[in-house]
């Protein structure tokens, strides 16, 4: 219990900090601490085991959290099940939860879904990745960012899907750039920003045709420039 309670004091003291930053500091390609432990069903879970091979999804929240990591997981339950993907063959899938609280519960379990906690793994991992969040004691919650990040099978950052609903073809299609090792392009990358709606999390219908057009028109300008230097 002391050990419980200086975990919350310490994150409520990094909260008052300043909770206006909660959000995803977006860090493509940082490459994650792969030797942190978790524990998953009550058993030792270095981070690992789970890659090496397929994409990795890695949503971080809590498991008391009733309203934005509910809401969350639903959106990114929903969505991955609209890709055509199948959990455990195409890309494995992690909850992470950042709330020591986690620790000391019954066993989590969610179909598709690997449940990890310890809120001093979580912190290294949430730090690598970007994802900025506080414990609030005078509500007994989290601050936190919504949205998952995808993972190449090498442990890099791939793509973040901030909010809580997203569009089906631009996760699957970061799943497949994943799986084969390769990063969004800089034109991707600008417009999945500009295409980006912060508030439901989706991203506009028209990126796939921007992004198709995009890349065709740079297939073009190569063979046009080839064409010229001979």
């Amino acid at each position: 219990m002391k050990a419980l309670a200086l975990s919350l004091f310490v994150l409520s003291f990094s909260a008052q900090a300043g909770l206006r930053d909660v959000e995803f500091i977006e860090q493509p390609g940082a490459e994650l601490p792969l030797n942190v432990e978790f524990r998953e069903d009550g058993r030792p879970a270095p981070l690992h085991r789970y890659f090496g091979r397929s994409p990795v999804v890695i949503e971080l929240g809590y498991l008391s959290c009733l309203h934005l990591c509910s809401t969350t997981r639903m959106g990114v339950m929903e969505v991955l099940s609209r890709t055509g993907l199948e959990a455990g063959r195409d890309y494995t899938a992690l909850f992470v939860s950042i709330d020591p609280r986690d620790e000391s519960g019954p066993p989590q379990r969610r179909e598709g879904w690997h449940v990890l906690t310890g809120a001093t793994p979580a912190a290294v991992l949430a730090g690598r990745i970007g994802f900025r969040y506080g414990y609030e004691a005078a509500s007994g919650e989290f601050a936190h960012p919504a949205g998952f990040v995808v993972v190449t099978p090498e442990g890099r950052v791939a793509q973040y899907f901030g909010g809580v609903r997203f569009d089906a073809q631009a996760v699957r299609e970061a799943l497949v750039a994943a799986a084969n090792g390769r990063k969004p392009s800089v034109i991707e990358r600008v417009l999945l920003v500009c295409f980006h709606d912060p508030v439901s999390g989706r991203y506009n219908s028209a990126i796939l045709d921007a992004l198709r057009v995009a890349a065709a028109l740079f297939l073009a300008a190569l063979a046009f420039f080839a064409w010229r230097r001979r």
